[in-house]
C-alpha cells in the first residue's frame, strides 16, 4: 500500500529545518568573520595611518635637513665639489666655481685642463690663463649610502707663503746668532795665517820661509774648511726630495769610509739588508750627513775599537744608530753639542752634528743622544719613503693626468 501525502511531508520538514539551522549557524560565522576582518581592516588601517604620518614626518624632516645642507653649502668658505665614483662633478657650490673659474658640472674633477697633481702627491696646483699658480689641498670623503665622494679645495697659496716667509725669517735670525760664532770661528785661523805671513823674512833663509809657509797654508785650509762646513751648515735645514734606498746609502758609507777605519786599525760594521728599505733624499746628502756621525766616532774611537752602525725600519720609521767606544758624553753636554761651533775636539768646526740635526729635522725626523755603558751612542728616526697613495681610490675613477 501507498504512503499518504502527510506521511511523505514529514521528512520534507525534517530537511528544511536542518537547512534552516546550517544557514543560521553559516550566517553567524558569516558574520563573525565579518567583524573580525573589519577589526583587522581597522587595525591596519590605524598601523597604515601611523606608518604615513611618520613617513611624511621623515620626509619633512629630510626636506629640512637637504635644504640646511643646500645653504651651508652655498655659504661654506671652501670648494666643495660632489662626484660619482668615476669622478664626475654631479654638484658644486659657488665657491668651487669661483676656485675653478666657471660651473665644471659633469666634467671629471682630477681631469681638468687647469688642474694638475704637483711633484709632492700632497697637492694640487691650479694654473689658470693670466693668473699665479695656485697651490691647493684635497680632502675626499666617500658618500657610502650614495656612491661616489665628496671633494673638498682649499687654496692653501697664502699659508704656504705665509710658512715660507717663517721659515726665512727664523733662517735669518738663526743666521744672524751663527755669523758671531762664525766670526769667532774665522778669526783665530785666520790671525795665526797672518802672523805667520807677516814673520816671512827672506833674511832668515829659505827652511824659515818653508815653515811659515807651511804653518800658514795649514791655517788657511782650517779656515776653508770651517768655511765649508758653514756653507753646508746653512744649507742642512733645506728639504731634499726625491728617495735613495738605505742599502745604497751603506755602500756608499763602506766606499768613503772603510779606508780611513782601516789606517786608524778601528773596526766599522756596517749591516747587510735583506729586504731594502727607501728614504727621502738624495745619496749624497745621506752619506754627507751619516758621514759626519763616522767622523766624529772615528775620532773619539781608541785603537782596536769598533763603531757600529744598525738601521731598523719599525712602523714606518727608520732608526739609525751610530755607536762608539770612546769616551762618550757626558749628560750635562747632551743638550750643547748639538749647538753651532760647540766642540769637544782640537781643530773641530763644531758644525757636523748641527748639520745633521738640521737635516735630519727637515726629513721630519729627530737625533737623540741614548744612554749607553760606554762610548757614545746617537739615533736618527725618520720617516721611510712611502709611494703616494692615489688621490681616488673608486676602482672606476680615472687616473689623475
Amino acid at each position: 500500500m501507498g504512503k499518504s501525502p502527510a506521511t511523505q511531508s514529514k521528512p520534507d520538514s525534517a530537511q528544511l529545518l536542518e537547512a534552516f539551522s546550517l544557514f543560521n549557524e553559516t550566517s553567524r560565522e558569516l558574520t563573525e568573520a565579518y567583524g573580525t576582518l573589519q577589526a583587522e581592516v581597522a587595525r591596519l588601517g590605524a598601523e597604515l595611518a601611523s606608518a604615513n604620518a611618520r613617513l611624511r614626518a621623515e620626509l619633512r624632516a629630510r626636506e629640512a635637513l637637504n635644504q640646511r645642507l643646500s645653504l651651508l653649502l652655498e655659504l661654506l668658505p671652501g670648494a666643495v665639489l660632489v662626484v660619482d665614483d668615476a669622478g664626475a662633478i654631479l654638484q658644486m657650490n659657488p665657491e668651487a666655481s669661483r676656485l675653478l673659474g666657471s660651473d665644471k658640472v659633469g666634467s671629471v674633477w682630477h681631469g681638468l685642463e687647469d688642474l694638475r697633481l704637483g711633484e709632492s702627491g700632497e697637492e694640487w696646483l691650479l694654473q689658470q690663463p693670466g693668473k699665479p699658480i695656485r697651490r691647493l689641498a684635497v680632502a675626499i670623503n666617500a658618500l657610502p649610502d650614495e656612491g661616489g665622494q665628496i671633494v673638498l679645495l682649499q687654496d692653501v697659496t697664502a699659508t704656504r707663503a705665509r710658512q715660507a716667509a717663517a721659515q726665512q725669517r727664523e733662517r735669518l735670525a738663526a743666521m744672524g746668532e751663527t755669523m758671531a760664532g762664525l766670526a769667532h770661528q774665522l778669526r783665530t785661523p785666520l790671525a795665526t795665517a797672518l802672523l805667520a805671513l807677516e814673520q816671512m823674512s827672506w833674511e832668515r833663509g829659505p827652511e824659515h820661509i818653508h815653515k811659515q809657509r807651511q804653518r800658514a797654508l795649514q791655517r788657511l785650509r782650517a779656515l776653508e774648511t770651517t768655511i765649508d762646513k758653514m756653507l753646508l751648515f746653512l744649507r742642512s735645514g733645506e728639504v731634499e726630495g726625491g728617495r735613495i734606498g738605505v742599502a745604497d746609502i751603506l755602500d756608499g758609507l763602506r766606499e768613503n769610509f772603510a779606508e780611513l777605519y782601516r789606517q786608524k786599525n778601528v773596526d766599522l760594521r756596517l749591516p747587510t739588508l735583506s729586504a731594502d728599505l727607501f728614504l727621502t733624499g738624495s745619496r749624497e746628502a745621506w752619506i754627507s750627513i751619516l758621514g759626519n756621525l763616522l767622523e766624529n766616532a772615528l775620532q773619539f774611537s781608541p785603537e782596536g775599537g769598533t763603531v757600529r752602525v744598525d738601521v731598523a725600519g719599525v712602523a714606518g720609521i727608520l732608526h739609525w744608530t751610530v755607536c762608539d767606544e770612546g769616551p762618550g758624553v757626558p749628560t750635562a753636554e747632551r743638550g750643547r753639542i748639538f749647538a753651532p761651533f760647540y766642540t769637544r775636539r782640537r781643530g773641530g768646526t763644531g758644525l757636523g752634528l748641527s748639520i745633521v740635526r738640521n737635516f735630519v729635522e727637515s726629513m721630519g725626523g729627530s737625533i737623540q743622544v741614548m744612554d749607553t755603558a760606554q762610548g757614545a751612542c746617537f739615533r736618527i728616526q725618520v720617516p721611510v719613503w712611502t709611494q703616494p697613495e692615489p688621490i681616488l681610490r673608486s676602482s672606476t675613477a680615472q687616473e689623475p693626468r
